[in-house]
């Protein structure tokens, strides 16, 4: 193994133009297990986006399954809805828990006949497929997340997606597998409002406004500089508020999920929601009472409003983590990314980011980049890797191991790049909790 990448760093040097940056991070050993979790808002005007994402998921499927195939896969599916506790006699359309953030099991309603509370759906021994129900895996899961429009307005999408992790653990269910890449998707119109104290719905709280849910919500669990809460007009730098009197911190969540995937490879997040960055508050002319303001509106003029603190939830998680404008590209492209982001966990080499051309006199497409191997948790560990000298036949190189950089095909196909990293002429397995890594010369 030691043998394996020992050529020395060479580049073009510091006044070469653009920047090196990381294009490819994956485990020398391709993994299998995905679970995916969808957290799916149910209230009202969402039942076009539950119908939505349903028909996208095949495509979703089709993607995930470039290069090496479909993954080994757990589905589940949890609403919004984690009810107002003592307050459900004085906030219509809601109870008192909810759904309690547990998975909507496919059998009780009618999706699929299994007696789990997920969709499993994976390969056996001799590449054939093992699924614990009958029928389609797209259409299954399309009536899964139909979950329809009558849910509590005072979503709670990060306490459901704790939840329902939690008790999935805690039961025993089997959905979150040790050695999975764990996926959540948030799908919802308005923002997280996860409440530890239960005062936030009571209609007659002192010091909270009577306005819509929406904008208690952003009262309590956001901060934004400039002019108090109650100033009409819009806001700039908003933020989680880290220690709200009513709101659970988003940090609470993002620890919850570090605990339980310690790697950061194996937790993959994507918020769908209202565009974060367009916040205003106005006054209601009618009853004067404050009002979030929609942050956009899509093609079909459907709202959704600023998903400020959703947008931090999933930025926490960096390379793995992605928001989405409800508005901007949709549903579409929050499952494009995430998709990407399953794939690159699971072990893509596909090359990610504006790779430069560094020698535009010759043919074809010169790159300048470093390969290397490190152990996941040493990083000075790392040892380089050598270009392949032998393009005619990469295997018959002067010096192997050696890696080369090309078309990728299919499975890069949703890619910027369209490259892929491989490496040739390996003769043993590389140590577990290996990484492969390239850094190549990119646009700043």
């Amino acid at each position: 193994m030691a043998s394996a990448c020992l050529a020395p760093d060479v580049s073009l040097g510091e006044d070469a133009p653009g920047v090196f940056r990381e294009v490819v991070k994956t485990p020398t050993q391709l993994r299998n297990q995905v679970d995916l979790l969808f957290v799916v808002d149910n209230t009202e005007n969402m039942a076009e986006r539950q119908e939505e994402l349903g028909r996208l998921f095949g495509d979703m499927l089709y993607n995930l399954a470039l290069g090496n195939g479909l993954p080994d896969l757990h589905i589940g599916v949890v609403s919004t809805d984690m009810g107002v506790g003592p307050h459900s006699n004085a906030v219509s359309q809601c109870s008192a828990g909810g759904d309690g953030g547990m998975l909507m099991p496919p059998r009780a309603r009618a999706c699929a006949d299994t007696a789990d509370a997920f969709l499993s759906y994976g390969p056996d021994d001799r590449g054939s497929r093992i699924a614990n129900f009958d029928g389609d895996l797209a259409g299954a899961f399309a009536c899964m997340s139909n979950l329809g429009q009558t849910g509590c307005d005072y979503e709670q999408p990060l306490e459901a997606m704790r939840s329902s992790l939690f008790w999935a653990k805690a039961e025993g269910t089997g959905f979150v597998r040790p050695d999975s890449v764990l996926g959540i998707v948030v799908l919802t119109n308005e923002d997280d409002c996860s409440a530890f104290n239960s005062e936030l719905f009571n209609p007659s709280a002192p010091g909270l406004s009577g306005g819509s849910p929406n904008f208690r919500c952003f009262q309590t669990g956001v901060l934004c500089d400039g002019d108090d809460v109650y100033q009409a007009g819009s806001r700039d730098g908003c933020r989680p508020q880290p220690n709200s009197d009513f709101v659970t911190s988003v940090g609470d969540y993002v620890e919850f999920l570090e605990e339980l995937k310690p790697n950061p490879a194996d937790r993959v997040v994507t918020a769908i929601v209202g565009d974060p960055g367009q916040v205003a508050i106005d006054r209601d002319e009618k009853n004067m009472e404050l009002e979030l303001m929609v942050a956009c509106q899509d093609e079909r003029g459907a709202a959704a409003y600023p998903g400020i603190r959703l947008d931090a939830f999933a930025e926490a998680f960096a390379n793995t983590g992605q928001t989405t404008s409800l508005c901007d590209s949709g549903i579409a492209g929050g499952l494009r990314g995430m998709v990407r982001n399953l794939r690159k966990s699971l072990g893509t080499t596909c090359l990610e980011g504006e790779v430069l051309d560094v020698d535009l006199d010759r043919v074809g497409r010169q790159l300048d980049c470093r390969v290397f191997e490190q152990d996941v948790l040493v990083e000075q560990t790392r040892r380089m890797c050598v270009e392949c000298d032998n393009p005619g036949n990469l295997d018959a190189s002067s010096v192997l191991p050696c890696y080369s950089i090309q078309t990728g095909g299919e499975a890069c196909g949703d890619f910027h790049t369209q490259l892929a990293l491989q490496i040739h002429g390996r003769k043993e397995l590389p140590a577990p909790g290996t990484q492969l890594i390239a850094e190549c010369r990119v646009s700043e």
